[in-house]
C-alpha cells in the first residue's frame, strides 16, 4: 500500500463519481458533450488531511518521510526499514491524524 493510496482512502466514493462524464450514444460517428446537472448538492463534511492534522502527527510524518527518502537500507513499499526507520515508522503509526481518535 502506498502513502497516496492511505490518503485517497478517506475520498468518499461520490465524490470520484461526481466528476465523470455520463455515457455518449456510440451509434454515431462524432462525440457529444452531455451537460450533467445535479439537482442535490454534495453533503458538505469535513475531510482530515495534512493540512487539517494534528502538529504532532504532522512532525512525525515528516521525520519518516525525510529519513526514508535518504536511507538506503529503508524500503518503504516492502516494508523494509532500518533500526531508525522502523522507530520512526511506529512513532508515525502510534500519532493520532485527528484530535479526536
Amino acid at each position: 500500500m502506498s502513502l497516496l493510496s492511505g490518503l485517497l482512502d478517506h475520498i468518499p466514493p461520490t465524490l470520484a463519481d461526481a466528476a465523470k462524464p455520463a455515457m455518449v450514444n456510440r451509434t454515431t460517428d462524432h462525440a457529444r458533450l452531455v451537460l450533467v446537472e445535479h439537482s442535490a448538492q454534495l453533503p458538505a463534511s469535513t475531510y482530515t488531511n495534512a493540512a487539517n492534522a494534528t502538529p504532532g502527527w504532522r512532525h512525525a510524518r515528516d521525520q519518516y518521510l525525510n529519513h526514508i527518502m535518504t536511507c538506503r537500507a529503508c524500503c518503504a513499499p516492502t516494508a523494509r526499514y532500518c533500526l531508525a526507520g522502523a522507530d520512526l515508522r511506529a512513532i508515525y503509526d502510534r500519532i493520532p491524524m485527528e484530535l479526536n481518535q
